[in-house]
């Protein structure tokens, strides 16, 4: 039998958290336009704004080398389908990034035309249109920062970009990112994304698919550096079937999952406290302990295998369990150690663990 070198990881995982666990984007086996899945981005209405998103990248969608020039013409082949909850409210928004192949300057294009409008429990197909509201921001050839945030029609945004970058030609820029997302934190509303067309080629939103890279993502805060890595542990407890006819079990059935993610965080930040103790507050630069209660988060554990793909582990809900103590020692590093345990969510999977080309 042969081996595949490419399937032993040897990469670095990071971790990310997200407290409050106000805002998510999750694979969805609830709701589904095409194929069996779909990305459910969620805001509960508290919290900080932004971008929740599903976002698609990588080589598929460069190598197709579509300019702001080609895509400013035929706006018409871009949309995603979307069901929405039936409240009013900002729904989400298709963002195009284009980058100048010969300096460091890039564009962001936002189609905002589901701002404040109520959410429909079907799914619909949202297509750009000339005529839609937009917003857009980047980075010129100088490196100086540019936005305008005044709503204006989506195809006249490559001369706005233009005109604030003093003359800048953007007729060569390539598209290499797509997200569709959901920004502001209120009110509380779900969208459920799928099959999201990019300048005529339909991508259906699958877990592993083809095409270009598939990653999810909320604001999450970053642990940054451990001090040796990310462990994720499944454990399961079984009972055996038994009948008096057999001296084997009949069968085996699972009555217990638990799944732990733990490490030792090496940066002591008190974000990072905060998200190792159950029970703390945190409030500006104050953290205190004894009048919490147990805090709710989202976990997403990502690397690059050496296979090429983006591997996304995702737990939407979890807690910090087990104790933490911190030494603080003369020349040495206080390391804040934590465990986070998941929980199941009511709809959706206790945990997602996604391969998709990076």
């Amino acid at each position: 039998m042969s081996n595949t070198i490419a399937n032993v990881m040897t990469g670095v995982a990071t971790l990310a958290v997200r407290e409050p666990n106000d805002a998510r984007a999750e694979w969805s086996t609830v709701e589904q336009y095409a194929g069996s899945r779909s990305v459910k981005l969620t805001k509960t209405g508290s919290g900080d704004a932004g971008s929740t998103h599903v976002e698609l990248s990588g080589s598929t969608l460069t190598d197709r080398a579509i300019t702001m020039t080609a895509w400013t013409a035929a706006l018409a082949t871009n949309s995603f389908w979307h069901k929405s909850s039936a409240v009013t409210a900002n729904f989400a928004q298709m963002e195009f990034r284009f980058e100048d192949p010969d300096s460091d300057a890039w564009a962001e294009i936002t189609d905002v035309d589901l701002q404040n409008t109520l959410g429909s429990n079907t799914w619909l197909d949202q297509e750009c249109a000339d005529a839609d509201l937009s917003g857009m921001g980047g980075v010129d050839e100088i490196g100086a920062s540019f936005s305008d945030w005044v709503l204006a029609a989506l195809n006249g945004q490559q001369g706005f970009i233009e005109a604030v970058t003093s003359g800048a030609d953007c007729a060569n820029w390539i598209l290499t990112r797509v997200r569709v997302e959901l920004w502001e934190t209120s009110p509380a509303r779900t969208s459920y994304i799928d099959s999201i067309e990019i300048m005529g080629t339909v991508y259906t939103i699958e877990p592993g698919g083809t095409g270009p890279a598939i990653s999810l993502s909320s604001p999450f805060t970053d642990v940054g550096y451990t001090e040796d890595g990310v462990t994720m542990e499944y454990s399961v407890d079984q009972s055996d079937v038994e009948v008096e006819e057999e001296t084997f079990p009949i069968d085996r059935v699972i009555t217990k999952e638990t799944i732990a993610v733990t490490c030792n965080m090496a940066e002591s930040s008190l974000t990072n406290i905060n998200n190792a103790m159950a029970g703390a507050v945190l409030s500006g630069n104050i953290l205190t302990l004894g009048s919490g209660v147990n805090k709710t988060l989202n976990l997403r554990i990502e690397g690059v295998t050496p296979a090429g793909y983006l591997r996304q582990i995702f737990l939407p809900l979890a807690t910090a369990n087990g104790s933490v103590g911190m030494a603080y020692k003369k020349g040495e590093k206080t390391l804040v150690p934590v465990t986070f345990q998941a929980l199941k969510p009511s709809e959706e999977q206790a945990c997602t663990i996604v391969d998709n080309a990076a």
